[in-house]
């Protein structure tokens, strides 16, 4: 599969200086293959039934931890464990820079999945690393609280003090990009709206992996069939996680799916065809039109929730991240 050309767009999908929907096939070479058949069975396997009930937190998390381990990093970026706050980060920095002793002139605020209860910096540095390495910028992941010890907005506390942080240390925003995958695909959009609501000027792009705005089932039951093809996600978690966010129903950002979405920075949005989440990003991407945002969409076919995180591993995985790097730099400010 070319990196450049996709499979098919839907032209009459877009709006002008708005939108565009693109599809990209599976990768076609036999190691794409076998590889990708080898992590949808593992997913299966040893994933999938510990994320949900009948499993405590704890051992969600291990799931989670232990699952990351496997997933390989890129050299050419390295981790350095810091503070904010109360927050644990990491700060991910391209070795280049390191060796110019020179802080990068773009960053990125990046929000980990794992349902508001599980994740940390540490599990999704297969993503981290290589968007540090490719797009020459310097990443700062949050420890953001996790519910239950922590319920709603904590989370969304943490994620704005960090793009504060990054305002304080001389980053401008359009020279700032926030993305996240899954729960941080909440957090990346619903960041940017808090932010604005205080008065920030908000950064120059969004990028959002299988994002989750709503946890629960749609009303027309499309997530059935996709239920059966996900090797990740069980809706089960969901119901756990809603109870475990405690999120009260008139809080003003209780509903990312009630926001005002005009005004947003360009967003891109990338999803997997087989995953339960699907219909989230599907309902992003024309709230975000007509709203008159920027909103790019890319939906890759047979690929499940968050599958960029085998970058690495998978040439799909890798190609969907170097798009991501692509439509930051096309958007931040030189």
């Amino acid at each position: 599969m070319s990196a450049a050309a996709p499979a098919s767009s839907n032209p009459s999908a877009r709006a002008p200086g708005q939108g565009e929907l693109r599809h990209y096939p599976p990768g076609t070479g036999l190691r794409e293959r076998i590889t990708a058949a080898v992590m949808r069975g593992a997913l299966l396997v040893t994933l999938k039934p510990f994320l949900g009930p009948p499993w405590p937190f704890a051992v969600q998390r291990m799931a989670l931890h232990n699952g990351s381990l496997a997933m390989p990093q890129d050299g050419r970026a390295q981790v350095k464990a810091d503070r904010i706050d109360h927050i644990p980060v990491e700060r991910v920095t391209p070795k280049s820079a390191q060796a110019a002793k020179a802080q990068p002139r773009h960053a990125i605020l990046y929000l980990h999945g794992g349902a508001f209860v599980a994740g940390s910096p540490r599990t999704h540095r297969s993503i981290t690393r290589r968007l540090s390495a490719l797009t020459g910028a310097q990443v700062l992941v949050p420890h953001y609280r996790l519910a239950p010890e922590h319920p709603f907005p904590a989370q969304l506390d943490d994620c704005v003090r960090c793009y504060r942080q990054l305002l304080a240390e001389g980053y401008t925003p359009d020279r700032i990009a926030i993305a996240g995958d899954s729960a941080g695909g909440n957090l990346t959009l619903m960041t940017a709206i808090a932010a604005r609501r205080e008065g920030l000027a908000l950064p120059a792009a969004l990028v959002m992996m299988s994002p989750a705005f709503s946890l629960s089932p749609p009303a027309d039951n499309s997530h059935v069939e996709r239920m059966h093809r996900d090797p990740m996600i069980r809706l089960g978690w969901g119901e756990v996680v809603e109870k475990a966010l405690k999120v009260p129903h008139d809080h003003p950002l209780a509903d990312p799916m009630a926001q005002d979405l005009g005004g947003l920075p360009p967003t891109l949005t990338q999803v997997g065809d087989d995953e339960v989440l699907y219909i989230n990003t599907m309902w992003f991407h024309e709230a975000a039109k007509a709203a008159g945002v920027h909103a790019e969409t890319e939906v890759y076919l047979k690929r499940w929730h968050v599958f960029q995180a085998h970058a690495g591993l998978m040439q799909s995985s890798d190609e969907a991240l170097a798009r991501q790097a692509a439509f930051m730099q096309r958007h931040w400010a030189r």
